[in-house]
Parts: structure tokens; sequence; C-alpha cells
């Protein structure tokens, strides 16, 4: 399959999606806790999970887009996988879990489960078949000069906030170490 996207294009797709996925995981924690949650690892409203993934099944997905069974079968499967994998790495970083189905039924690890997944494989087809293709007519209408500068602009953004927020969740790790070390000195005294 030819590369047919240039990386400001993906980009765009990437930082669209993000922002949606940002909104899609409010929504839901509204209707879930009755409460808004920043449900983002940056201070941005920007989910980059959702932008990685949009972006690689953009280019991975070009050929079969037109059926619907694939579509189904990657959202659920790889949408998990990426959910999956990222919640440990997140989880092994920083010593602090970002997101948690233990409370769901057919959950590995609360990292993934069910629910999520058939959503995963539904949304998929909405997004790929039918939300992607004006996401991509939208972008294709921006002139290059002006994707460049808004590719630059966020680019600089996404990567302060990714080192703002990075250092702010190592301070938050390393408080709860010191915090747990506390504990068992006072357990050993």
């Amino acid at each position: 399959m030819p590369f047919e996207y240039s990386f400001c294009e993906l980009f765009l797709i990437f930082f669209f999606w993000g922002f949606i996925g940002w909104l899609v995981e409010c929504v839901d924690m509204r209707i879930e806790a009755g409460e808004f949650q920043n449900r983002g690892f940056l201070h941005m409203p920007f989910c980059p999970i959702y932008g990685v993934g949009m972006a690689m099944g953009t280019m991975a997905l070009q050929s079969v887009k037109d059926s619907y069974v694939i579509l189904f079968v990657f959202g659920v499967i790889f949408c998990s996988v990426v959910e999956y994998i990222v919640g440990g790495i997140l989880e092994k970083l920083f010593r602090s879990k970002w997101w948690d189905y233990s409370h769901m039924r057919f959950n590995i690890k609360g990292r993934v489960c069910l629910r999520n997944a058939v959503l995963f494989g539904f949304g998929a087809i909405v997004v790929f078949r039918f939300a992607q293709p004006i996401v991509e007519q939208v972008i294709n209408r921006i002139p290059m000069e002006m994707r460049l500068s808004i590719t630059v602009i966020f680019s600089v953004a996404f990567v302060v906030d990714l080192v703002v927020s990075a250092r702010r969740a190592w301070a938050y790790r390393k408080n709860q170490e010191g915090d747990e070390l506390l504990l068992i000195f006072k357990a050993h005294r």
C-alpha cells in the first residue's frame, strides 16, 4: 500500500482525533461519574491515544475501509491492544492507573474490557467509514502553508505540554513513593 499522507496531514488527523477523544472521554465520565473530569494525561484538552490510533488506522485501513467486518474487527483488536499496552506502560512509568475497568465484567487487568472493545469496533465503522473522509476533505482544503504553520505551532505546544505533564506525573510518583516509604518506616517502628 503506498503512503498517501504527508506528515502535516497525519499530524492534523492525530491532533483532531486526539481532541475528539478527549471530548468523548469527558462526556463518558460526566455520564458515568456525574461530574466533569479531565480525562487526559496532558494539560491541554487532548488524548494522544486517540490521535495515534486514528493516524495509524487511517494509513492501515486505506484499502479496506469499505468493509464493515474488517473495520469492526480492527476496532476491537487494534484499539484494545493499544489501550492495554498504553495502560501498562503508564502504570509502570508512573505507578498509577490512568483508567480502570476492574468494575466491569470481562476485563483484563482493568486495562481493557469487553464493553469498550465492542464500542471500539462500532466506533471504527462510524469513524473510518463516515467521519474520517469528511475530516480529510476539510484538511485538504486548508492551504499547505497554513497546514505547515498549524503543525509547527501544535507540535511545539504538544511537546511542551507533554514534558510538563510528564514532570507532574513523575512528581506524583515520587510523592507516592515517599508516602509508601514513610508508611513502611512507621510500620517497622
